[in-house]
């Protein structure tokens, strides 16, 4: 759900880009982002199939794999983006391509090293950092004029979901699903931004 690359768009295209290509450019981004989301959550879905496991449970591989490699979806849609788009914008997007790089080095630490509670607050502490980056973007964004409210909402309930997940390992049951869950939120909110600013 989280990530910048639909929140920024560019204040000035790129050189030699009209405006409405590089926003049409931005939407396939989006759109994009968006699909390998929601197969990703089918996917994830499947493997965790009925099984509910413990937060001391250590994780299947294949799910462990899943987990770990979520936030490579922002990472490359951030560079994608990053590599066209404005200067200052292309920092942020850099950013935050770094920050979700960090989070696939922590979730494959804690996924294939640790136990399913770890993992949550992993994926918890991601979700909920990428989505307050991307919340502050959207909000300084909406007053030029641009449809950010799906990236608002968006980024708030990335954070909210962030801080649900890490506090869920202390519980027993770690609801491993649910991560499809946000993963299958974020997609549609980025799809109904890629409506909005169609025009």
């Amino acid at each position: 759900m989280s990530a910048l690359p639909s929140a920024l768009r560019r204040s000035a295209p790129p050189s030699g880009a009209s405006p409405s290509t590089s926003g049409r450019a931005t939407r396939r981004i989006a759109i994009v982002r968006a699909a390998a989301a929601l197969v990703w959550a089918g996917v994830l879905v499947a493997a965790v199939g009925d099984d509910v496991p413990t937060t001391a449970t250590q994780l299947p591989t294949l799910v462990a794999v899943l987990l770990t490699a979520y936030p490579l979806i922002d990472v490359i849609a951030s560079l994608v983006e990053g590599s066209t788009a404005a200067p200052r914008n292309a920092a942020v997007l850099r950013a935050n391509a770094a920050l979700s790089a960090l989070a696939v080095v922590a979730l494959g630490i804690a996924t294939l090293g640790g136990d399913a509670g770890s993992t949550l607050v992993a994926f918890g502490a991601w979700a909920f950092v990428s989505g307050a980056v991307q919340l502050g973007v959207a909000l300084r964004r909406r007053g030029s004029g641009e449809r950010q409210l799906p990236m608002v909402v968006s980024g708030a309930l990335s954070a909210i979901a962030g801080v649900t997940f890490a506090a869920s390992a202390g519980q027993d049951a770690a609801h491993l699903a649910n991560l499809a869950g946000y993963a299958a939120v974020g997609a549609v909110l980025y799809l109904v931004w890629a409506a909005r600013t169609r025009h």
